[in-house]
């Protein structure tokens, strides 16, 4: 199984456990004082998150040229949680900067159809306050400046760009499934 679909499968059922109270995609609510603590709760989720991958990736020995042992799984848990802090700091950044919320709100509509589009729909958009719904460029951004960013530290003999746009696109289809989590626990 290719690496960016195994780390989707071990991110959504760590997700799936840990998503009790949390809203999908951690989006930032309408009081904008709470960006700050979010993004703090953030972290340490993604710390979290990130030392789980290094697990995996510590037993699938991946990448090789890390090695085993204590040594291998540090460099792995930097580059899992570096990944992390990039992703969520250009996510938060970007969201308070063009002033897009960063919380998911649930569908008004009823059907699951209409819910399955809806969570789908969300996890590229933004709805705004006046029912608009742009792209979500601080969540896109994010997720593809991560990935690139991890990229970038990996050992060069494997592909580099190819290995971003897979994991930055798992990213976004995660947060899809997070999505549809929140519409099925209705």
């Amino acid at each position: 199984m290719p690496c960016g679909v195994s780390r989707a499968l071990l991110l959504a059922v760590l997700l799936s456990l840990a998503t009790g109270n949390a809203r999908a995609q951690v989006r930032v609510g309408r009081d904008s004082s709470t960006r700050l603590n979010r993004f703090g709760r953030d972290l340490i989720y993604g710390t979290a998150v990130g030392l789980a991958y290094a697990g995996v990736d510590q037993l699938r020995d991946e990448p090789p040229e890390w090695g085993k042992g204590w040594d291998g799984y540090r460099k792995r848990a930097a580059s899992g949680v570096g990944e992390f802090v990039i992703q969520e700091g250009t996510t938060e950044a970007l969201a308070a900067a063009m002033h897009r919320p960063l919380d998911y709100e649930r569908c008004p509509c009823r059907g699951a159809w209409n819910r399955v589009r809806w969570a789908l729909w969300g996890s590229v958009t933004d709805p705004m306050p006046n029912g608009r719904h742009p792209v979500a460029v601080p969540r896109i951004v994010g997720a593809y400046v991560g990935s690139f960013a991890q990229a970038s530290w990996r050992p060069s003999n494997s592909n580099r760009a190819r290995s971003a746009v897979v994991n930055g696109t798992v990213s976004l289809l995660i947060g899809a499934g997070i999505n549809l989590f929140q519409e099925a626990r209705r």
